[in-house]
C-alpha cells in the first residue's frame, strides 16, 4: 500500500469521525503526508534510527 493510498482512505474515513477525533485523524494524516515528502514510502518497515534527525 503507498502513501497516498493511505492518505486518501484516512481522508474519506474523516468524513465519518466524531469532532474529538478529527484532531487525532488529523495529526496522522500530517505525519503521513511528511513521512512521504521525506522519502519514507514504507513506514512499517523502515529503520528510523537511520534517518537524520533535524
Amino acid at each position: 500500500m503507498t502513501n497516498e493510498k493511505i492518505i486518501e482512505a484516512l481522508q474519506q474515513i474523516r468524513t465519518y469521525c466524531t469532532a474529538p477525533q478529527l484532531t487525532s485523524l488529523d495529526y496522522v494524516i500530517e505525519v503521513i503526508k511528511k513521512l512521504d515528502k521525506d522519502g519514507v514510502k514504507d513506514p512499517l518497515n523502515t529503520d528510523f534510527s537511520k534517518l537524520q534527525k533535524d
